[in-house]
């Protein structure tokens, strides 16, 4: 009998198995199926076969987060761990408003509507942005004239929507859709009006969790749909109020054109509220961000479970981490360390790094929401939490590429303009975030496999650290590079610097301590400035360099300009050693101030590894980011 291969799916070989079975039995064994009728009965048998398995194979990876495909299977999964997928995101801008009003305006106080509109114009699409609510503001008199001051006031863009829906005696409980698939779901608001004749009307808050509802707590919770628009549900009497029959839910809330209403940087105001006399004077205090499509079913998939490990709390870094993230679109990456880890120790605190995704800002009044809305509510009371803005490190490179000229038609300036783009994607996709290591071997590995011609590559790795000077003013610098640096490999760009009452135009370099020696080069090394025309030392310690950790102190310097017209920072480079060629993120310190101890690693914290993208400027001893040079090997004889 023939072998039965239960895991075959597909359809020649379901079909396949049928005929060797067919043939084995003696009441066909001289049938040739190809050219009988009994091959369509088998092609039946296989199709139904085929499609039956299909259909449970589907069936098993839709009902499991990691292997569904649908977005309404894996939003449904979600909906189990307590994650709601994230809707899309309205861009806000902040504004302040001063109204002279006319004169026939006889109120000391003014409300400016949640229903006016701020148009503004981007990229050829006119966009409407709205007050998040109402706000009122009374008569004053600060420059002699009495006008009307609406301070900090937030608007979003998209278009207000208004749901109405009677409540039936079979949905007393919702669910309310919102048939809309660009809602913002934290515009909603929600009224029930008593009934169509009562016009007596209830204001219903929105509800994440069920920690502090009770039967009488007006709430509301809002779900993704299987057709992936957001439904509101309401309390069953248990856990919230109830509705009641007859009643009318009043939905508002706005549909956005998401990421397309960031950036925006000026906005008209064309309604006259006071009269047609009034004028107005509008001041953007931060351009239109934030806006961001609905969460993605990649993203579901990786916030859903981390959220549920959560368990709706902010204990551990991991549960700061998967609430801002959730929350917060803006947001490509966070690290979060206790303050315990912090150097220096301050115990009693939690820090908290935020990178903000490409193109997007992260305002102040997005981390005191993220505190207030997030953090607070699910922290121990005793915690602090405190934001730290990422630091970056700049990584260039000089890769030197060997290749056989006869095994490709390409150039070598082809080859050059291939690495390059090879190099930037490395970065793109493993790096240019939080907590990502840079790997020497992974970037060679990629760079060779970009070309069956490319036979060896040579890296040559340069990290930068940059800063924006206090001009005029004697300073102190730090500079953490985290790695272990070679000795006399300390530059940086030209600038100005005052003496003793005397500028010279300077660079700083380092000159190692006699005992730094090959080929460990471990111990300190002093920080000199030398001028740029002959190399003559003008300030013999002007700091310090650890060669272990890469700490770089600058004790105190007074810049007075940088050099070139379009230098903006004053920037660090230095060489790692031969044994650190793979860049880490983690806080290298001595365990004793010996200059000799031990080096130990601490977890990284806020530190970003990005690519150097400088362009060369070699007057101001800047070079170019990334230098790659392709050259044919020697023919082997």
């Amino acid at each position: 009998m023939a072998t039965k291969n239960l895991t075959e799916l597909d359809f020649d070989g379901i079909k396949n198995n049928l005929k060797l079975y067919l043939q084995d039995q003696e009441e066909f064994s001289d049938y040739d199926f190809e050219a009988s009728g009994l091959s369509v009965l088998i092609d039946l048998l296989a199709y139904n076969t085929h499609y039956n398995a299909m259909l449970a194979h589907t069936t098993a990876n839709e009902a499991f987060i990691d292997s569904a495909v649908k977005r309404n299977s894996v939003a449904s999964i979600a909906k189990t761990m307590g994650y709601t997928a994230r809707s899309a995101r309205a861009s806000e801008a902040k504004i302040n408003l001063v109204i002279t009003p006319d004169s026939s305006y006889n109120q000391g106080t003014l409300t400016l509507s949640r229903n006016l509109i701020f148009s503004t114009t981007l990229n050829g699409k006119t966009l409407n942005f709205y007050p998040d609510k109402d706000y009122s503001t009374v008569l004053e008199n600060r420059d002699g004239t009495s006008k009307f001051y609406f301070e900090n006031i937030r608007i979003l863009e998209g278009t207000r929507v208004v749901n109405s829906e009677l409540v039936e005696v079979a949905s007393t409980s919702g669910p309310v859709l919102m048939a809309n698939p660009d809602v913002d779901t934290t515009t909603v608001r929600c009224r029930v009006q008593e009934s169509v004749t009562n016009t007596n009307t209830v204001t219903y808050s929105f509800s994440d969790n069920i920690l502090d509802v009770t039967q009488n707590s007006n709430v509301f919770f809002i779900e993704e749909a299987l057709n992936g628009f957001y439904e509101v549900y309401f309390g069953d009497g248990v856990l919230g109020t109830k509705l009641t029959a007859g009643n009318v839910v009043r939905l508002d809330y706005i549909a956005t054109n998401a990421e397309a209403g960031n950036g925006a940087k000026s906005f008209r105001y064309p309604t006259n509220i006071t009269g047609t006399n009034e004028t107005t004077v509008l001041t953007v205090l931060a351009a239109s961000s934030g806006g961001a499509k609905q969460e993605t079913v990649d993203s579901i998939r990786y916030n859903a479970p981390r959220y549920n490990a959560t368990k709706n709390r902010a204990v551990t870094a991991n549960d700061y981490k998967s609430l801002i993230l959730q929350n917060n679109p803006n947001v490509k990456s966070v690290a979060v360390w206790g303050g315990e880890d912090n150097d220096p120790p301050i115990y009693g605190k939690v820090f908290v790094s935020l990178q903000p995704d490409e193109g997007l800002v992260i305002t102040s009044d997005d981390k005191d929401a993220i505190i207030r809305d997030y953090i607070e509510p699910r922290s121990p009371v005793s915690i602090i939490a405190e934001f730290v803005d990422p630091e970056y490190t700049y990584i260039g490179l000089n890769a030197n590429v060997s290749y056989d000229s006869k095994v490709t038609t390409l150039t070598s300036g082809q080859i050059q303009s291939n690495v390059n783009s090879v190099i930037s994607t490395y970065f793109d996709t493993y790096l240019n975030s939080l907590d990502k290591n840079f790997y020497y071997s992974k970037l060679t590995s990629e760079i060779v496999a970009s070309s069956s011609s490319i036979v060896a590559v040579n890296l040559q790795l340069r990290l930068q650290k940059r800063l924006i000077p206090e001009y005029n003013k004697e300073t102190k610098y730090e500079y953490a590079f985290n790695n272990k640096v070679n000795p006399y490999s300390v530059t940086s760009n030209y600038f100005t610097t005052r003496i003793n009452g005397a500028t010279n135009n300077v660079y700083i370099t380092d000159i190692p301590e006699a005992t730094v020696v090959a080929p460990a080069y471990s111990g300190n090394g002093r920080l000199v400035l030398k001028t740029i025309t002959k190399g003559i030392v003008v300030d013999n310690n002007v700091g310090t360099i650890n060669y272990d950790t890469g700490k770089v102190t600058v004790d105190g310097l007074d810049v007075v300009s940088l050099l070139g017209t379009s230098t903006t920072t004053l920037n660090i480079n230095v060489q790692p050693h031969e044994s650190a060629k793979d860049i880490r993120t983690e806080i290298l310190t001595r365990q004793t101030a010996i200059s000799n101890s031990a080096v130990i690693p601490n977890p990284s914290k806020n530190i970003i590894l990005t690519l150097d993208k400088s362009v060369s400027d070699i007057p101001n001893n800047i070079n170019a980011g990334v230098i790659v040079t392709a050259t044919p090997k020697v023919a082997d004889y």
